[in-house]
């Protein structure tokens, strides 16, 4: 804090001036002893680190130091976090400083998984393009002489019809600032934290600040967009980012790619752990032929570098997911509030701006007005190109080794149908809308959300994919090729992915999640939504669009005396994160059982997509949780739970006709059950409270304009009447 003035009378002697000063002096002091206790015993979250350390530069100075102090101790190997450790040991800016002393150091693993930090962070800038094509034309170069699919990186010229933008890699976060801005922190802050660090470890002549950190400090500097250049292969974590950067289609990893090939000749290569034979770039070559299962290639002879060209276009096709821009209008309800002559007139502000109508849409599909928070994002659909199937992306096993929970995780996405976001990579870490609670939902495909892991109760694993990929030919379109049971031959990849068969069978001896292993909430699939959820057991959260989910159970059970303690309501989610996370699984879970999105379904049905996740290790504090959702629900223009009544009440007060609307879980209850009665077949059965006509009259079946709720692209519909409906209504 900096210093009172003085204000001396010109009758104050020499003594006064100086008494005056000393006790200046003492209440700064004391002032600097409180910040520091409070640093130290009550900074419990990183918003109130951030908020302290942007007060002043004297405040700033303090927390540096105190941060500096405590990652000091961290990083030596008798230091962990405990109940009588500094508050300060469980924030992220002092995992990331512990974790830049320890790669200075030397060569050594950090496999300290205590504490919190951020395992992964994908973001719609990390989103890499390619272009697909849906035509297929001659290779004059491949000896077979066989149509290909024609994958290039996307420019402005690439805007033929028949090509599709996709997604070949989705980089996450790897610098400090990324992950540490949307807490709140100033950019100051992180780099003096990390040079006071740099200074205690080493000394004030050494600046190994230059040569470690520099690449994962801010994504500013000229390294930083190096890295974001850098060949696949040399995109690593680091100190911020411990567990995955790295995200790619499963079945399309680092083999195909002939940066990697070459690079297993250099010296610095070293071979996956799962790796059983040297790579070599013929061993990779070998692999894709048995992988491919083309009788074309032989294996003695290796691929050619066009035939290599071919299989990755081959694959690009069935295997990359699409690219979509998600749609400006989140929640579709605000825009009906201008429906109407009489309601345009009333609700027209003193401004002369008018909110827009349904029908004011433009080709491209964007509303010719939009509201002022409305935004659009870079989103992965996880569908291939031409939509005949669903895909899923992989990451690698964590850098960091499997965690154990609490785990904390974001994600901005929309499910207009059941469906996973995310899971484990080789066991049960779920997020999405699954596990319904009524038979209403179950014949709907309409669950709320809920999170579900694997149980471990005397410190063994769930089963997990502990037996190798089948293979299975790509040029196949018969189901009777793949075995309905689990194979046991060996189809692993050689790179450090340990991809394999997409289309593995489900290995059936994986059983299905236990109500004690489920912790569901309330809202259902249909929009876009900003998710939190923290994986804790008993005391497991979900939250979406900045509101805690109230807790539901299945409503239909047995008999009490004949079901399993597993399955009963009062142990509901006691087992929720009592597993290990190992990596990601994104579009699916992790057996692709229940995908995001279902291919060569019409309309919107069973379509989803992820425009950006975050996890973090450990149970994060609600300011932190609060933070990071209003930075990502401003990002991609999602309006809070509170903003949405208020902006629906502040509107109704203008409105000859209100709409009546106690909470956003009452709308949702009414499109789920607007949906049972439109589905059902009659007589029809209303299980819950009337449903307003509104609500009956947009239901995809019968409203008269429609626009995509995922892209706000407008639909096609049919005539009253067709035949062969597509969305529309054949009354």
């Amino acid at each position: 804090m900096a210093k009172a003035p003085k204000i001396l009378k010109r009758s104050e002697s020499k003594g006064e001036e100086e008494h005056d000063d000393g006790t200046a002096n003492s209440r700064d002091e004391g002032i600097n002893v409180a910040l520091s206790w409070f640093l130290h015993n009550n900074c419990t979250s990183n918003v109130q680190l951030a908020t302290l350390s942007n007060v002043c530069r004297g405040w700033r100075k303090i927390a540096t130091d105190a941060v500096a102090s405590e990652a000091l101790e961290l990083a030596k190997d008798d230091n962990v976090v405990s109940e009588q450790s500094s508050t300060l040991r469980t924030l992220l800016v002092t995992d990331m400083a512990r974790g830049l002393v320890i790669r200075q150091k030397g060569p050594a693993e950090d496999n300290n998984t205590d504490g919190s930090f951020c395992l992964a962070w994908f973001a719609p800038s990390g989103i890499q393009l390619t272009s697909v094509s849906l035509e297929d034309d001659d290779d004059d170069g491949n000896d077979d002489g066989a149509h290909v699919v024609s994958i290039t990186k996307t420019t402005k010229s690439n805007s033929s019809s028949k090509k599709v933008t996709c997604c070949n890699e989705w980089r996450g976060y790897t610098h400090a600032s990324e992950v540490l801005i949307p807490m709140g922190f100033a950019t100051s802050f992180v780099h003096g934290v990390f040079d006071a660090t740099s200074k205690l470890a080493f000394g004030e002549d050494t600046s190994p600040m230059t040569t470690t950190s520099s690449s994962s400090l801010s994504p500013s500097t000229s390294s930083s967009s190096t890295q974001n250049n850098s060949p696949s292969h040399e995109y690593n974590t680091t100190f911020s980012v411990r567990g995955a950067s790295l995200a790619r289609p499963e079945g399309f990893c680092l083999c195909l790619d002939g940066d990697y090939i070459e690079h297993t000749h250099s010296s610095n290569f070293q071979k996956p752990p799962h790796a059983s034979t040297e790579m070599t770039p013929s061993n990779v070559d070998d692999w894709m032929v048995e992988y491919l299962d083309d009788p074309s290639l032989v294996e003695d002879a290796g691929l050619s570098s066009n035939q290599r060209a071919k299989k990755q276009r081959d694959l690009g096709r069935i295997l990359l997911p699409r690219v979509i821009m998600s749609t400006r209008r989140k929640y579709p309800l605000l825009h009906r509030f201008a429906d109407t002559d009489d309601d345009r007139k009333l609700t027209q502000p003193s401004n002369g701006n008018k909110l827009p109508r349904l029908d004011q849409i433009n080709p491209r599909g964007s509303p010719h007005k939009h509201l002022p928070f409305e935004k659009r994002q870079r989103s992965v659909q996880f569908l291939n190109p031409d939509r005949s199937q669903a895909v899923r992306m992989i990451t690698p096993k964590f850098d960091c080794g499997p965690v154990d929970g609490p785990i904390t995780a974001f994600v901005v996405a929309v499910s207009t149908e059941d469906g996973c976001f995310f899971s484990g990579r080789s066991c049960r870490y779920e997020f999405g809308h699954m596990y319904p609670t009524s038979s209403r939902d179950m014949q709907n495909d309409m669950s709320p959300i809920c999170i579900a892991t694997g149980k471990n109760t005397e410190g063994k694993q769930d089963k997990s994919r502990t037996k190798p990929m089948p293979s299975r030919s790509f040029d196949s379109s018969s189901e009777d090729d793949v075995d309905s049971s689990f194979s046991d031959q060996s189809m692993h990849c050689l790179c450090k992915f340990d991809s394999g068969d997409p289309f593995q069978p489900r290995d059936p001896s994986v059983d299905d999640t236990t109500e004690d292993c489920t912790y569901r909430g309330r809202m259902g699939p249909g929009l876009w939504h900003c998710y939190a959820a923290v994986f804790d057991g008993q005391n497991s959260i979900i939250r979406v669009d900045g509101s805690n989910e109230p807790s539901q159970t299945r409503e239909d059970f047995d008999d009490e005396d004949d079901i399993d303690d597993a399955d009963k309501a009062c142990n509901a989610s006691k087992y929720v994160g009592s597993g290990s996370l190992d990596g990601l699984t994104i579009g699916s879970d992790h057996q692709f059982d229940m995908s995001l999105c279902y291919g060569e379904i019409e309309g919107e049905s069973g379509q989803g997509a992820i425009a950006e996740l975050a996890i973090f290790k450990g149970r994060m504090e609600q300011d932190d949780i609060e933070q990071v959702e209003k930075h990502l629900m401003e990002k991609h223009g999602i309006l809070s739970a509170r903003e949405k009544v208020e902006y629906i009440t502040k509107e109704n007060s203008n409105r000859s006709k209100p709409i009546n609307i106690e909470s956003h879980w009452q709308e949702d209850e009414w499109t789920r059950q607007a949906h049972a009665l439109i589905d059902q077949r009659p007589p029809w059965k209303l299980v819950s409270e009337p449903i307003p006509l509104r609500v009956l009259a947009n239901h995809p079946t019968v409203v008269w304009q429609r626009v995509s709720q995922i892209t706000g692209v407008p639909m096609r519909i049919a005539r009253i009447g067709a035949r062969k409906s597509n969305g529309s209504s054949d009354w």
